[in-house]
């Protein structure tokens, strides 16, 4: 099945093992067949630099592992072809001796030095991209403050206003002595005031609705599922977590089944929550078309900065015509 990860490392699918034998034989084999013709031109210790140019592109490309057993491989090969006597295992003199270990040792060093240079690319790389998703996650909630002070002001806030204007209207004519037409007013503010309460409350279940703080994660979601168009089989566990996992994976199933109405084509989906007592994993799978893809400024994307901030993972599967499937994992402990 395709997968495509939400978070990854640049470079990281080029670094397989099969990838790095691959460089590793290639290389081997080229610093062999480039050095063969010279093993008479030039010194026998001069030689064995290019194999460790060898020894550097699969440390970077395979891994420690694979640049040790390239180490040992053109060790072998240094001395069959280029340590007297030729086409041999056997070392003659100490002078060749010595030009062998220092080969090996160079070698390993090379190792190392990729290795720990690798390691601090591949951090920064890491702190990068938190810091980067930190920004996001903080603008996300900038956008999100801004958006319920927008919606608090063009919404509710104007109707309470004018449910305020209207009955002062009615108080002055009720002082008047003409309730006739006080009452009207009255049940205009009323009207207003009642619109303002439903608004308000549909904009505080937009950002957290009350069912999940006061039910759990198991009846948030199967309050949310029964406002979904399409048939979902839900299977959430009655636990109760803390109440950021609790919003998290809410946000993340709310988030997928959107995306399964919206833009799958799916005739149905499936919501289930795991808890292995480390780790709550949560899936959302649909039938439709598939072929889902992560696009920077999406949902989804917040939804990993999100998520990675608990040092969680979150991907999506998505094969064209295979239907989707977007899973979570929540880490449930600390570190």
């Amino acid at each position: 099945m395709a997968q495509r990860r939400v978070r990854w490392l640049d470079g990281d699918r080029f670094r397989s093992p099969h990838f790095g034998v691959v460089v590793g034989a290639v290389s081997v084999a080229a610093c062999t067949g480039l050095l063969y013709p010279l093993k008479t031109l030039a010194p026998v210790d001069s030689l064995g630099v290019v194999y460790i140019l060898a020894v550097l592109a699969v440390a970077m490309n395979g891994g420690v592992w694979l640049a040790i057993l390239t180490v040992l491989v053109s060790a072998a090969a240094f001395n069959y072809f280029h340590i007297p006597p030729n086409e041999s295992f056997a070392i003659s003199g100490s002078q060749n001796l010595a030009a062998f270990a220092a080969f090996v040792i160079a070698a390993l060093i090379a190792v190392v030095v990729a290795y720990l240079t690798d390691r601090l690319r591949r951090g920064e790389e890491l702190r990068r991209r938190e810091a980067q998703a930190r920004a996001r996650v903080l603008a996300a909630a900038d956008e999100e403050r801004r958006r319920v002070v927008r919606d608090l002001h063009d919404g509710a806030q104007q109707r309470l206003v004018h449910a305020v204007i209207t009955l002062k209207l009615a108080l002055r004519a009720l002082k008047e002595g003409d309730a006739g037409e006080a009452e009207p007013l009255v049940s205009e503010a009323l009207g207003h005031a009642e619109q303002a309460t439903v608004e308000v409350r549909e904009l505080a279940h937009g950002i957290l609705p009350s069912v999940l703080a006061s039910g759990g994660l198991q009846a948030g979601i199967e309050s949310l599922v029964s406002r979904v168009s399409v048939p979902v089989e839900l299977s959430v566990p009655p636990t109760r977590y803390s109440p950021a996992i609790e919003a998290t994976a809410y946000f993340i199933i709310a988030e997928a089944l959107t995306n399964v109405v919206k833009h799958s084509g799916a005739t149905r989906a499936q919501v289930r929550a795991i808890d292995d007592g480390r780790v709550l994993r949560i899936e959302v799978r649909d039938d439709g078309a598939g072929g889902a893809h992560m696009n920077v400024g999406s949902g989804l994307v917040g939804l990993d900065d999100r998520v990675s901030t608990f040092g969680g993972d979150l991907h999506v599967e998505s094969p064209p015509g295979g239907g989707t499937l977007l899973a979570a994992t929540l880490p449930l402990q600390p570190g």
